[in-house]
């Protein structure tokens, strides 16, 4: 290069970079002092810095001077009447350009990624602005244009088009002229000697110092918040209505409408007794008085007729209300009445409270719902549940379903298949049912506040009470009472010789469920063709066994009806060898609880069934004739037992004499002393029910302790009419106060009602003061939903009791033979090489149920946490929680939270784990990643993410040498990882679901004989709807379809094409691809070192003592 460069294009070699070198060489070697430099430019950033730094930290003395580039005449903007004139006009444009110089700045400081050489980088250039060898200024009076290197005592001047940038000294194609003659280079000084003076000081350190600062890890965190959650809550408006609404409420508006605007539903799942109905009905009165359209209430009769018509006639409110009764048999849903007012396609507005009512999607209900929906535009669907999810993960799937329209709908938050996922979720932990990995779509789609989340958010907030006045927002104090029993003085030695049947702790059951497992009994050299086909008849073994265990525990009649039942299945089931086809058990992925009679009633169901050729009936036949005749056996044991020798009827009747007692001595009036009477009395099965209400009903005649009691007992369960009372006059009749009876029904008839969980949720008794909890508490979190029916904010009451039986002399045995039950099929399942569960809890049984078993243990212990924190985890947060933690964040630090530098970050000590936390970004798409240190382990979820760096304001910054040290590799396997993700999403043939069997039959089938007169883009709809990732549910119904041997192939597709419409399933539509990036757009915004200091120092202190 030239020693004084005349031409500079940075084409090729010819780089300004090359030329400043070479000549600032040459002026080092000619001259004995070093000389001084002069840059005008209208930007700089450090990586132009870099290629002349050790050049420029050898001079006598740098000026750099930026100033803001004109405006292309194209886009100047042309002045409107009002604006400023002339000059003012021109300083209002460059006063503009500067603010974007000074973002332009700011904005490639945040590019520059996280590595060491960007770190010493930063350092080498804030080290030399602060050495006192370079004076910063911005000229502001006009436009900067002209870009210059100006070398002291006249001796050169290279000008031209060239920043003070890497792209504008290296890449950019530029031109630059250098002139050494005397006298054009001290006109050129000159001109900026003038410009200097008139320049004024920009402290361009302070740009980079902020990569620097050492920040707390609440900033970090609060940084993350805004990232995920800023622009939404930016964008939060006020609310104004007539209807009376807490704070909370307001919040919880705004964000069901965003959800219902951009999914068209959402589902409320608010806690019990925080208002969801004053949601809804904000959101109804919305849709139809200002939007004037209409909207339909779908409710329990109980509430329709109760709190919904209250709630409408204090609003003067007009919309539609049916029950879920009704909406089956409206004529326009396939029933024959006419219960709507208008056709299905005039409503844009579907609000169906206790939404989790319809969780099955075979029921008539969900059929119902799913016609209703049809049509465009769609209509929007607001659920209200507390308990969306119940039994299993797949209750939630089912929810959204009626409103997500495809199985890719959350590919943009890098889902690409909601089923796939919520599989993922139920195979890692099937009664998780707030796990992490669906913490992304619950957020997307659910509006969920719980009860410690109102107390520690919206403390003194009111709401509206029972008659629409505002109360404190306050909660009764929950006592728990054990109620001892002993089981084994109902059938003495019964429970061993049962113990020995179902699961003994040594050797094989002599129960062995043959009929259940007949894949067991293939004959000799018969390959089994689908190991998870036998892993779903292991999981349903296991689950008629934990079954089976529960009913003996609730009672003997629960117990005999079902062994009665299960050996008349086993009679069909050898009739049916003896006809030569074996009938098929029921085909479940979707695994949940058992402790309700509708589960059990599935688990026994058939699916179809297959020919005897290929099994050793002999043996299968014997197997089935045992366990039928064990089960006779066992029922006619149980059914031996009068209720008057059963102990635990005796204890129940006890504690109701004490609950009359106590009401009597407490009560203020006869109206309280009834109210503090009243006492809901939960069994899991409708059979114990039975037995339960015989025998009280006697009691209470005969015994003088229960005298308040004659004439005022009611029951409910699966059935609508029970002893010729409905289940909505007994839920009215037993809390007319609490329930806002309507006129007709709001008679005090009832004290003591005996239930099923039918009653568990969406009810509001609050107006009783008890529940007895007559089973073994096996799952603790239906009891907390239990409770939640008196435990309310309205409540008359200062204390509740929940009352809970327990065997105590066999508590311990019968929690064990529960867990020898899923501990073995465990081991069965991994015998034969099964990947995912075949049963709930699986892989995880013995943490869960160890934990579970603690539970227990503490209600035993007549401890009241788990109704204290109404069933919620211990630290547990929600989206909701994460908002309100940046709202208040906002108020006092916003500046700090949107100023943040990228890359910043910070560390603290008391993590859960030791690693790094990073929060990256894609364009607009957030990714956050957690490194586990020196391990393999990489968290990817939000959730698990956000739990690795949750802290506190006053969480004290904390940053160790090697964690410290460590960052930058860590963040390269972050960066990778979310590259790697990102780009599997670019190919399309990543983005194809997996198609269970049945639905490539259905296509085929539909390929092979296509429906006659449907027309071609029709046809094709067909196709992509059947050619989709349906669930078990849908595939059981179209398999029966596809089995049917007596029906013609035209049949068969005539059936299909009519289930497929049935059953609201709609075309599959594979996501978008993303577009293809580079592993450089993957940009860091925040980091976190997370030690785990307190976690590492409690696990040493385990090691000692086990030492």
């Amino acid at each position: 290069m030239n020693d004084k460069p005349e031409f500079v294009d940075n084409r090729g070699e010819n780089t300004l970079a090359s030329a400043l070198q070479a000549h600032l060489d040459w002026l080092a070697k000619t001259y004995a002092k070093p000389v001084e430099l002069s840059i005008a430019s209208g930007y700089f950033n450090p990586q132009g810095f870099l290629l002349l730094a050790d050049r420029l930290e050898g001079l006598a003395g740098v000026r750099l001077m930026i100033g803001a580039e004109p405006i292309p005449p194209p886009a100047i903007p042309k002045r409107k009447p009002g604006d400023p004139r002339g000059e003012r006009f021109d300083e209002v444009l460059v006063n503009d350009a500067l603010r974007k110089l000074e973002q332009g700045l700011l904005d490639d400081r945040d590019l520059l990624g996280l590595s060491v050489e960007t770190d010493q980088a930063i350092e080498r250039l804030l080290a030399f602005l602060e050495s006192g060898l370079i004076e910063v200024r911005r000229y502001e009076r006009a436009f900067l244009h002209g870009k210059a290197f100006i070398f002291n005592d006249n001796e050169g001047v290279i000008a031209g088009s060239s920043n003070f940038t890497r792209a504008g000294l290296t890449s950019n194609l530029e031109l630059n002229l250098g002139r050494y003659d005397p006298h054009p280079v001290e006109q050129v000084k000159d001109w900026f000697d003038d410009l200097w003076e008139e320049a004024a000081p920009y402290d361009l350190a302070a740009v980079y110092e902020a990569r620097l600062v050492e920040h707390t890890p609440y900033t970090i965190f609060l940084r993350v918040l805004w990232e995920l959650y800023g622009e939404e809550l930016q964008e939060m408006a006020g609310i104004d209505s007539p209807i009376t609404l807490t704070t909370f409420q307001n919040d919880g508006i705004d964000r069901a409408l965003r959800i219902l605007d951009r999914y068209n539903g959402v589902i409320v799942a608010d806690g019990v007794g925080l208002g969801k109905s004053f949601i809804a009905g904000e959101i109804i009165r919305r849709t139809v008085q200002e939007q004037r359209q209409r909207a339909l209430l779908i409710a329990p009769a109980a509430l329709r007729d109760g709190a919904w018509a209250r709630f409408q006639a204090r609003q003067n409110l007009y919309f539609e209300m049916l029950s879920y009764e009704q909406l089956v048999a409206d004529r326009q849903l396939g029933g024959d009445q006419i219960n709507l007012d208008t056709d299905i396609q005039d409503y844009q507005l579907v609000v169906i409270d206790e939404s989790q009512a319809f969780r099955n999607p075979l029921t008539s209900r969900a059929h119902a719902l799913r016609l209703l929906l049809q049509g465009k535009p769609p209509k929007k669907l607001l659920q209200l549940s507390a308990t969306p999810v119940n039994n299993s993960l797949w209750d939630l799937y089912n929810l959204l379903a009626y409103f997500i329209g495809h199985d890719a709908r959350f590919a943009d938050r890098g889902i690409p298949s909601l089923k796939e996922r919520f599989q993922t979720a139920v195979n890692e932990d099937p009664y998780d049912l707030e796990p992490d990995l669906l913490f992304d779509i619950l957020d997307a789609v659910t509006v969920r506040r719980t009860r410690s989340f109102v107390k520690r958010w919206y403390a003194n907030e009111r709401i509206p009470g029972p008659d629409g006045e505002p109360i404190v927002i306050s909660f009764p104090t929950p006592r728990v009472d054990r109620v001892s029993y002993e089981l084994d003085d109902v059938l003495p030695g019964f429970f061993d010789e049962f113990e020995q049947a179902l699961m003994p702790e040594e050797g094989e059951p002599l129960l062995s469920m043959a009929r259940y497992t007949p894949l067991l009994y293939l004959r000799e050299g018969v390959e089994l063709e689908d190991p998870e086909e036998y892993g779903r008849q292991l999981g349903l073994i296991g689950l008629l066994r934990s079954g089976l265990l529960k009913r003996f525990e609730s009672s003997s009649r629960a117990f005999s009806l079902t062994a009665n039942k299960m050996a008349d299945s086993h009679d069909a089931f050898l009739a049916s060898l003896d006809r030569g086809y074996i009938p098929s058990p029921a085909v479940l992925d979707e695994w949940g609880e058992v402790d309700n009679d509708e589960a059990f009633d599935e688990l026994l169901a058939e699916s179809g069934s297959t020919s005897t050729d290929e099994y050793d009936l002999e043996r299968l036949r014997d197997a089935v004739t045992v366990d039928r005749d064990l089960l006779r056996h066992f029922a006619q044991r149980a059914e031996s037992v009068r209720p008057t020798d059963d102990p635990k009827l005796a204890a129940l009747v006890d504690e109701l004499a004490e609950i009359a007692l106590q009401a009597e001595e407490e009560g203020l009036d006869a109206e309280d002393a009834r109210n503090k009477r009243k006492v809901l009395v939960f069994s899991y099965f409708a059979d114990t029910v039975d037995w339960i209400e015989d025998y009280l009903r006697e009691q209470v005649e005969s015994d003088p302790r229960l005298e308040a009691f004659r004439g005022r007992i009611a029951s409910v369960s699966s059935q609508q009419n029970r002893h010729g009372v409905r289940r909505d006059q007994a839920v009215f009749g037993f809390a007319p106060v609490s329930t806002d009876a309507p006129v007709g029904s709001d008679d005090d008839r009832f004290e003591i009602l005996v239930t099923t969980d039918v009653l568990a949720e969406g009810q509001n008794l609050q107006q009783a003061r008890h529940t007895v909890n007559y089973d073994l508490p096996w799952n603790p979190m239906r009891l907390v939903q239990r409770n939640g029916r008196i435990d309310r904010i309205a409540s008359r009451h200062n204390d509740i009791y929940i009352r809970c039986f327990f065997p105590d002399a066999r508590l311990d045995a019968l929690l064990d033979l529960e867990e020898r039950v899923r501990r073995k099929l465990a081991q069965a399942a991994a015998s034969i090489g099964l990947e995912s569960e075949v049963i709930p809890e699986g892989a995880t049984s013995e943490q869960v149920f160890a934990d579970t078993r603690a539970e227990i243990a503490a209600l035993q212990r007549e401890e009241t946490a788990i109704f204290e924190r109404a069933g919620e985890e211990l630290g547990a947060h929600s989206g909701e929680e994460y908002r309100q933690i940046l709202r208040r964040g906002l108020e006092q630090h916003r500046d700090w939270i949107e100023s943040l530098p990228w890359a910043a970050g910070s560390g603290f000590a008391a993590g859960l784990a030791k690693g790094h936390f990073f929060c990256a970004t894609i364009g607009n798409t957030v990714a956050l990643r957690f490194v586990h240190f020196e391990e393999d382990e990489l968290i990817d979820d939000t959730l698990g993410c956000l739990r690795m760096i949750d802290c506190e304001q006053d969480t004290e910054r904390a940053m160790p040498g090697d964690l410290r040290e460590g960052v930058y590799a860590a963040w390269q396997r972050a960066r990778e990882d979310i590259f790697n993700k990102w780009q599997v999403a670019t190919d399309p043939s990543n983005l194809q679901p997996r198609i269970p069997k049945t639905f490539r039959r259905a296509a085929a089938h539909l390929r092979a004989h296509p429906p006659q007169d449907m027309p071609a883009p029709e046809f094709d709809d067909l196709l992509d709807t059947v050619e989709a990732p349906w669930g078990t549910r849908y595939s059981k119904v179209l398999r029966e379809v596809l089995n049917e041997e007596e029906a013609t192939p035209e049949e068969i597709t005539q059936q299909l094409v009519e289930k497929i419409a049935e059953l609201g399933m709609q075309p599959f539509r594979a996501p978008e691809p993303l577009p293809v990036i580079e592993q450089e757009e993957v940009q860091l915004i925040c980091w976190m070192a997370v030690d785990a200091v307190a976690v590492q120092e409690e696990e040493q202190h385990h090691a000692d003592l086990q030492d």
